[in-house]
Protein backbone atom coordinates (compact mmCIF):
# COMPACT_ATOMS: atom_id res chain seq x y z
CA UNK A 1 0.00 0.00 0.00
CA UNK A 2 3.14 2.16 0.36
CA UNK A 3 4.76 1.49 -2.62
CA UNK A 4 1.00 2.32 -4.33
CA UNK A 5 1.19 5.88 -2.38
CA UNK A 6 4.79 6.45 -3.03
CA UNK A 7 4.26 5.60 -7.09
CA UNK A 8 0.95 8.24 -7.06
CA UNK A 9 2.64 10.95 -5.47
CA UNK A 10 5.71 10.52 -7.57
CA UNK A 11 3.74 10.32 -10.92
CA UNK A 12 2.11 13.69 -9.66
CA UNK A 13 5.20 15.30 -8.91
CA UNK A 14 6.19 14.63 -12.58
CA UNK A 15 2.87 15.41 -14.34
CA UNK A 16 3.55 18.74 -12.10
CA UNK A 17 6.85 19.32 -13.62
CA UNK A 18 6.20 18.65 -16.61
CA UNK A 19 6.45 20.85 -19.20
CA UNK A 20 5.33 18.85 -22.67
CA UNK A 21 1.89 19.11 -23.69
CA UNK A 22 1.68 15.55 -22.73
CA UNK A 23 3.30 12.72 -20.84
CA UNK A 24 2.69 8.90 -21.36
CA UNK A 25 3.05 6.45 -18.27
CA UNK A 26 2.51 2.72 -17.92
CA UNK A 27 0.36 0.88 -15.45
CA UNK A 28 -0.06 -2.91 -14.76
CA UNK A 29 0.04 -4.99 -11.72
CA UNK A 30 2.40 -7.50 -10.85
CA UNK A 31 2.58 -10.96 -9.60
CA UNK A 32 1.37 -9.75 -6.03
CA UNK A 33 -1.44 -7.76 -7.11
CA UNK A 34 0.05 -5.06 -6.72
CA UNK A 35 -0.28 -2.01 -8.91
CA UNK A 36 2.92 -0.38 -10.62
CA UNK A 37 3.75 2.53 -12.73
CA UNK A 38 6.16 3.14 -15.45
CA UNK A 39 7.55 5.96 -17.89
CA UNK A 40 8.52 2.89 -20.08
CA UNK A 41 6.88 0.24 -22.04
CA UNK A 42 6.60 -2.64 -20.10
CA UNK A 43 4.99 -5.78 -21.93
CA UNK A 44 1.22 -6.10 -20.49
CA UNK A 45 0.89 -2.96 -19.11
CA UNK A 46 -1.57 -0.05 -20.27
CA UNK A 47 -0.71 3.51 -21.68
CA UNK A 48 -1.66 6.36 -20.02
CA UNK A 49 -1.97 9.97 -20.99
CA UNK A 50 -1.22 12.94 -19.14
CA UNK A 51 -2.29 16.01 -20.53
CA UNK A 52 -0.32 19.44 -19.13
CA UNK A 53 -0.50 23.34 -19.84
CA UNK A 54 3.01 24.46 -19.80
CA UNK A 55 1.15 27.97 -19.86
CA UNK A 56 -0.13 26.63 -16.42
CA UNK A 57 -0.59 29.77 -13.80
CA UNK A 58 1.96 30.18 -11.83
CA UNK A 59 1.69 31.26 -8.52
CA UNK A 60 2.70 34.97 -7.73
CA UNK A 61 2.01 38.35 -7.99
CA UNK A 62 0.62 39.43 -11.58
CA UNK A 63 2.77 42.17 -13.63
CA UNK A 64 1.23 44.62 -15.87
CA UNK A 65 -2.05 44.84 -16.78
CA UNK A 66 -5.33 44.47 -15.26
CA UNK A 67 -6.42 42.32 -12.97
CA UNK A 68 -8.52 39.57 -13.88
CA UNK A 69 -12.48 40.04 -13.79
CA UNK A 70 -13.02 36.79 -11.68
CA UNK A 71 -10.06 38.54 -8.86
CA UNK A 72 -11.78 41.78 -8.87
CA UNK A 73 -13.56 42.91 -5.51
CA UNK A 74 -17.66 43.47 -6.33
CA UNK A 75 -18.83 46.50 -5.57
CA UNK A 76 -20.72 46.23 -2.33
CA UNK A 77 -22.61 48.73 -3.21
CA UNK A 78 -24.21 47.76 -6.26
CA UNK A 79 -25.41 45.23 -4.83
CA UNK A 80 -27.18 46.51 -1.93
CA UNK A 81 -29.92 44.96 -0.23
CA UNK A 82 -32.34 47.33 1.42
CA UNK A 83 -33.62 47.00 4.74
CA UNK A 84 -36.43 49.99 4.85
CA UNK A 85 -37.24 52.92 2.79
CA UNK A 86 -39.57 55.55 4.27
CA UNK A 87 -41.21 58.69 3.84
CA UNK A 88 -40.91 60.73 7.37
CA UNK A 89 -41.82 64.46 6.12
CA UNK A 90 -44.62 65.33 5.90
CA UNK A 91 -46.62 63.67 9.02
CA UNK A 92 -49.36 61.14 7.54
CA UNK A 93 -52.87 62.92 7.31
CA UNK A 94 -51.02 66.58 7.81
CA UNK A 95 -53.10 69.60 6.00
CA UNK A 96 -51.51 72.41 3.71
CA UNK A 97 -53.95 75.39 3.15
CA UNK A 98 -54.20 77.13 -0.67
CA UNK A 99 -52.88 76.14 -3.85
CA UNK A 100 -49.60 78.12 -3.42
CA UNK A 101 -48.29 76.19 -0.33
CA UNK A 102 -45.23 74.45 -0.87
CA UNK A 103 -44.85 70.51 0.72
CA UNK A 104 -41.26 69.42 1.27
CA UNK A 105 -40.96 65.50 0.98
CA UNK A 106 -38.24 64.02 3.58
CA UNK A 107 -37.67 60.61 2.66
CA UNK A 108 -34.74 57.88 3.86
CA UNK A 109 -33.57 54.41 3.38
CA UNK A 110 -31.23 52.11 5.08
CA UNK A 111 -28.53 51.57 3.98
CA UNK A 112 -27.86 54.81 1.87
CA UNK A 113 -28.93 54.38 -2.30
CA UNK A 114 -26.02 52.50 -3.74
CA UNK A 115 -23.90 53.90 -6.53
CA UNK A 116 -26.06 52.64 -9.46
CA UNK A 117 -29.24 52.63 -8.14
CA UNK A 118 -32.08 55.36 -8.57
CA UNK A 119 -34.28 56.84 -5.88
CA UNK A 120 -37.49 57.73 -7.40
CA UNK A 121 -40.63 59.77 -6.15
CA UNK A 122 -44.15 59.19 -7.24
CA UNK A 123 -47.20 61.74 -6.34
CA UNK A 124 -50.25 60.28 -6.84
CA UNK A 125 -49.27 57.25 -8.69
CA UNK A 126 -47.16 59.47 -11.29
CA UNK A 127 -43.08 59.98 -11.69
CA UNK A 128 -42.30 63.25 -10.51
CA UNK A 129 -39.71 64.64 -12.70
CA UNK A 130 -36.48 65.94 -11.22
CA UNK A 131 -36.58 64.31 -8.00
CA UNK A 132 -34.54 61.55 -8.93
CA UNK A 133 -32.01 60.64 -6.31
CA UNK A 134 -33.23 63.22 -4.15
CA UNK A 135 -33.81 62.29 -0.30
CA UNK A 136 -35.67 65.66 0.00
CA UNK A 137 -37.87 67.07 -2.72
CA UNK A 138 -39.93 70.23 -2.68
CA UNK A 139 -43.86 69.74 -4.41
CA UNK A 140 -45.44 72.96 -5.59
CA UNK A 141 -48.30 73.87 -7.55
CA UNK A 142 -50.63 71.43 -5.71
CA UNK A 143 -54.93 71.03 -6.57
CA UNK A 144 -57.14 70.92 -3.73
CA UNK A 145 -57.52 67.47 -2.05
CA UNK A 146 -56.07 64.43 -0.80
CA UNK A 147 -52.25 63.47 -2.29
CA UNK A 148 -50.29 60.52 -2.22
CA UNK A 149 -46.59 60.11 -2.58
CA UNK A 150 -44.62 57.13 -2.20
CA UNK A 151 -40.85 56.40 -2.73
CA UNK A 152 -39.18 53.80 -4.53
CA UNK A 153 -35.42 52.32 -5.16
CA UNK A 154 -34.64 50.63 -8.74
CA UNK A 155 -31.53 49.01 -9.52
CA UNK A 156 -29.64 50.19 -13.05
CA UNK A 157 -32.22 48.06 -14.63
CA UNK A 158 -35.12 49.95 -13.67
CA UNK A 159 -36.33 46.39 -11.28
CA UNK A 160 -37.99 47.42 -7.88
CA UNK A 161 -35.58 46.55 -4.99
CA UNK A 162 -38.08 48.30 -2.39
CA UNK A 163 -40.81 50.32 -1.96
CA UNK A 164 -42.25 52.23 0.89
CA UNK A 165 -45.86 52.97 2.34
CA UNK A 166 -47.72 55.53 0.73
CA UNK A 167 -48.07 58.70 2.91
CA UNK A 168 -51.05 61.02 2.21
CA UNK A 169 -51.46 64.52 3.06
CA UNK A 170 -54.28 66.91 2.08
CA UNK A 171 -54.45 70.38 -0.07
CA UNK A 172 -56.59 72.71 1.55
CA UNK A 173 -58.64 75.91 0.65
CA UNK A 174 -58.42 78.89 3.26
CA UNK A 175 -61.75 79.67 4.84
CA UNK A 176 -63.71 82.91 3.82
CA UNK A 177 -65.54 82.36 7.18
CA UNK A 178 -64.47 84.09 9.83
CA UNK A 179 -63.13 82.21 12.45
CA UNK A 180 -65.84 83.41 15.43
CA UNK A 181 -68.92 82.84 13.12
CA UNK A 182 -70.86 80.13 14.14
CA UNK A 183 -74.90 79.05 13.99
CA UNK A 184 -77.26 81.54 13.24
CA UNK A 185 -74.47 84.59 12.74
CA UNK A 186 -73.88 82.42 9.21
CA UNK A 187 -77.35 82.92 8.27
CA UNK A 188 -78.32 86.27 6.47
CA UNK A 189 -80.96 88.32 8.72
CA UNK A 190 -85.13 87.33 7.89
CA UNK A 191 -86.69 90.35 6.00
CA UNK A 192 -88.77 92.81 7.91
CA UNK A 193 -92.53 91.37 7.93
CA UNK A 194 -95.07 94.25 6.67
CA UNK A 195 -97.43 95.75 9.60
CA UNK A 196 -100.65 95.69 9.29
CA UNK A 197 -103.32 98.38 10.13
Amino acid sequence: MNIRMLLCGCLLAVAVQAQESKRDFWTWKDANGVTQFSDRPVPGARKITIYSSSAAPVAGPVTGGAAPAATAAPDSQAAASYQSLEIWSPASGESFFGTDAAVIVRMRSEPSLASKDRLLLYLDGKLVEGAEDAYDYTLANLQRGAHSVTAVIVDARGTEKIRSAPLVFHVKQQSAVPPGAVGPALKPPPKPKPKSN
